[in-house]
């Protein structure tokens, strides 16, 4: 899972790699974005490697929602805070200080710094349209 290979870990756990954690308030720079996340701090999980991933989260309600996920540092903005950030896909709600569970599904490409806004935007949206596709066909079973 160190190396950002979520789907051989899956083949070794006999299910995805998760994260359960209470959802944090942050400063809102993904709601401002247009890509609202729900921020999880790690704990005491394994740090797998570090950027953006396909997911499945399960809400408190039960409901799983695809997603993509920033897992890292967040290399673009001061001070550099450690946070597995997804953002769920066709959803509103409010999910603050409640438990989710986010499972690693893909890989889509490394943790990077970005120039401006615009090309952070740019590139979240591309990440997006990459997740849905790998999630497109993909079933969890129950956490």
């Amino acid at each position: 899972m160190k190396q950002g290979y979520p789907e051989r870990a899956a083949r070794l756990l006999s299910r995805p790699f998760t994260v359960e954690g209470v959802v944090r308030h942050g400063n809102q720079v993904g709601r401002q974005l247009g890509f609202p996340t729900a921020n999880l701090l790690m704990g005491d999980y394994v740090r797998p490697a570090y950027g953006i991933y396909a997911v499945k989260g399960r809400l408190p309600d039960g409901r799983y929602l695809d997603g993509a996920a920033n897992l890292g540092i967040r290399p673009s903005f001061s001070p550099p805070t450690e946070w597995l950030e997804p953002c769920f896909f066709d959803w509103e709600g409010d999910i603050y200080d409640q438990t989710i569970a986010v499972s690693l599904i893909a890989f889509l490409r490394p943790e990077q710094k970005f120039k401006g806004m615009d090309a952070l935007i740019q590139q979240i949206g591309e990440d997006c349209k990459v997740a849905r596709a790998c999630l497109s066909e993909y079933v969890i079973d129950p956490i």
